[in-house]
């Protein structure tokens, strides 16, 4: 027979430990501002590794525009050919990466939308931990990182044009967040 005191210990720790859990905060939203989480990831068609710190380090360029894209979600249908506009415009002055961290799609599909319908490599995060670094919520939702690793804007594809435009002619940024519209990033339960 157990000693009642033991159980009722144990049940005392063990709801302890879950209204701990319970009251965790979750991963603060970053803001402009903010400095980048680091990352390495490889590209969906090549397996190249890709880091961030090269990525914002490069020389010809002044910065990186990550989006975590889906290649299911209606909203980044809608955003492919705004999206390769401003890559074929602002192309040369920063770098534009896709960030993939649904864990429903398949590796097959996501390099298949990828060939087809974007002009910028396009990395997979497997578990989902760059997502979560970032506190990404939706497709798509994009970062604007600097040469020195600062977020310069974080929002939604409408209001990136307007940014990028100020961001490389060297100016502070109008409007450096905005809502991101799209589906939720699909994460494992």
């Amino acid at each position: 027979m157990q000693n009642p005191r033991l159980l009722a210990a144990g049940a005392a720790v063990a709801l302890a430990t879950l209204c701990f859990a319970w009251s965790q905060p979750a991963q603060a939203a970053l803001r402009a501002g903010d400095k980048a989480p680091p990352f390495t990831l490889k590209t969906i068609d090549k397996g190249e590794s890709r880091a961030l710190d090269a990525l914002t380090k490069d020389k010809k360029t002044k910065g990186v525009v990550l989006v975590f894209l889906s290649c299911k979600c209606p909203y980044v249908v809608q955003a492919r050919q705004p999206l390769a506009e401003l890559a074929k415009q602002y192309g040369d002055k920063v770098q534009f990466v896709g960030i993939n961290s649904n864990q429903n799609e398949s590796a097959e599909d996501i390099k298949a939308d990828a060939a087809l319908n974007f002009p910028f490599p396009m990395l997979r995060d497997d578990s989902s931990k760059i997502a979560d670094a970032y506190a990404a919520e939706r497709t798509p939702e994009i970062f604007l990182v600097d040469g020195k690793g600062v977020i310069q804007y974080k929002g939604g594809i409408t209001d990136l044009g307007a940014a990028l435009g100020e961001f490389t002619a060297g100016k502070p940024l109008s409007k450096p967040e905005s809502k991101a519209f799209g589906c939720t990033i699909k994460r494992k339960p």
